[in-house]
């Protein structure tokens, strides 16, 4: 009730957010799991004429927020693909991940921006956890975006860090780059050897998956 009371307020006086108060609007209604659609696209209205004055972190969590809620909105999320790419390289890690997950969930074709986001994400692969490898590499793979130099720094990456990665991670690094067809054999060592003693932990979505 408290965030509906919250949303009733918003709307009418939108126009009034900053780009860190709507994006921020939007993630609390997504972290909380709390629908109110009206809300969504009238924050989408209010932010698709200042996207430009979105910092990384305004525009991954915006996207994120209406991917988490599945609420379509094929115009901002064009808006901010365009405002991103200038600023690509201010993203950190988990931005750049967020991002193209989100582009991904939504099934909203970008093809420059997944370019621009593996561009950024390869000098900084080190930077990335195993959340971020793995939502990553997925991303690529279910917009079928081929980028063969990615895949080989997220491999390079994952290695050292495979037991930090979890049943469900495990799970869909290996199916990305089954996916697109890329081979890595170490990395599926790896993987496996991770797995193996841990193989209770893995749902049947995961198993499958592996």
């Amino acid at each position: 009730m408290l965030f509906d009371e919250v949303a009733n307020a918003a709307i009418p006086i939108i126009d009034t957010f900053n780009s860190q108060a709507l994006a921020n609007t939007v993630n609390a209604f997504a972290k909380m799991d709390h629908q109110h659609p009206m809300l969504f696209d009238e924050v989408a209205n209010a932010a698709i004429p200042i996207i430009n004055t979105f910092k990384s972190q305004g525009l991954a969590n915006t996207v994120n927020a209406f991917a988490k809620m599945e609420h379509q909105h094929p115009m901002l999320f064009d808006e901010v693909a365009k405002a991103a790419i200038p600023i690509i390289d201010t993203f950190n890690s988990q931005e750049l991940a967020n991002t193209v997950n989100a582009f991904a969930k939504m099934d909203h074709q970008h093809p420059m921006l997944f370019d621009e986001v593996a561009n950024a994400a390869i000098p900084n692969i080190d930077t990335f956890n195993s959340q971020h490898l793995a939502n990553t590499a997925n991303a690529f793979a279910k917009m079928d975006h081929q980028h063969p130099m990615l895949f080989d720094e997220v491999a390079k990456a994952a290695i050292p860090i495979i037991d930090t990665f979890n049943s469900q991670e495990l799970a869909i690094t290996v199916n990305a780059f089954a996916k697109m067809d890329h081979q890595h054999p170490m990395l599926f060592d790896e993987v496996s050897n991770a797995a193996i003693p841990n193989m209770d932990t893995f749902n049947s979505q995961d198993l499958a998956n592996t």
